[in-house]
């Protein structure tokens, strides 16, 4: 099982929610990065999907989890898929490609995509959601 986790909404650095600092106690902060993919604003948090184009980036934070399995169930309640959720989960973690900014290429990475219709939802085109916090 992969220690490496790669967020990009309100569990990154400078988000003041629970979760966000459980995360800042449970794993050691690696990198900013990048994935390949297309950020969507959800609600009050955004949702990613997987994208062919190379020019559509999300921004985010690769972190090595403490304990990857304690620390990814967890975060499964969080993102609202764990085993235990009956309906089809809003996201569904999956191993991916992360670019590190530090140059460091990293294969087998935790993402949260996200799995529900984005046909009423705006792009967030930075592919950044902090970036647009601080615009709002």
């Amino acid at each position: 099982m992969s220690d490496l986790l790669f967020v990009y909404g309100t569990l990154r650095k400078g988000n003041s929610n629970s979760m966000a600092e459980y995360l800042s106690t449970q794993a050691e902060f690696l990198t900013q990065g990048r994935f390949q993919g297309r950020m969507y604003q959800i609600s009050y948090y955004p949702g990613v999907l997987a994208s062919g184009n190379a020019n559509e980036q999300v921004c985010g934070e690769v972190y090595r989890l403490h304990d990857a399995q304690a620390t990814l169930s967890i975060l499964d309640e969080y993102e609202e898929c764990s085993s235990q959720d009956v309906q089809t989960a809003e996201y569904k973690r999956v191993t991916t490609r992360i670019d590190g900014l530090d140059g460091n290429v990293f294969e087998q990475v935790w993402i949260y995509l996200y799995q529900w219709p984005v046909t009423e939802q705006r792009v967030i085109k930075t592919g950044d959601f902090m970036q647009m916090l601080q615009k709002a």
